[in-house]
């Protein structure tokens, strides 16, 4: 596990930021990891009870009620925005993280919430190959080692687990 983690670190892209701006978002990217450990733990006691779908769509409803709770709190600067392409992209990615989370919920139900976080923790690395393929980023050499330190690391925890 610590492989994995070395190798999400190396996948992160160098930074110019301050470091009062890393520890914000190293502070906030635990608090993130600990708030998914204990989505999947509770979506795998859920699951046992509850299909995957109603639970997903709950856990669905309750982001979207805080992101919108989130938007009334933070307005942000008027900008001139151009909303309609917002919507449209707004309404892709919802329908696609809904999925995601279908897809997450039913795994957990299948495989069980250890194996599912495992899987899960390729995250970042499959953002860097999405990011190179998709929109011709360029990868440094160890941003190329990180994603291959988890593709590694991932595979040879699951023959572990077997």
């Amino acid at each position: 596990m610590g492989l994995v983690l070395l190798g999400s670190y190396l996948t992160v892209p160098q930074s110019d930021a301050p470091v009062s701006a890393s520890v914000i978002g190293i502070a906030t990217g635990i608090a993130s990891g600990v708030a998914y450990a204990m989505y999947t733990v509770l979506a795998q006691k859920s699951v046992e009870t509850l299909h995957p779908v109603p639970f997903t769509w709950l856990s669905f409803a309750t982001t979207l009620g805080l992101s919108v709770l989130s938007l009334l709190i933070w307005r942000g600067e008027d900008a001139q925005l151009l909303w309609l392409p917002l919507w449209i992209g707004s309404c892709f990615s919802a329908v696609f993280t809904f999925v995601g989370h279908l897809l997450t919920n039913i795994g957990i139900r299948l495989v069980g919430a250890s194996s599912a976080s495992l899987i899960g923790s390729t995250n970042p690395a499959l953002t860097v190959v999405l990011a190179w393929v998709a929109i011709q980023e360029a990868l440094t050499p160890l941003q190329l080692t990180g994603v291959l330190l988890v593709t590694l690391s991932v595979a040879l925890l699951s023959r572990e687990h077997r």
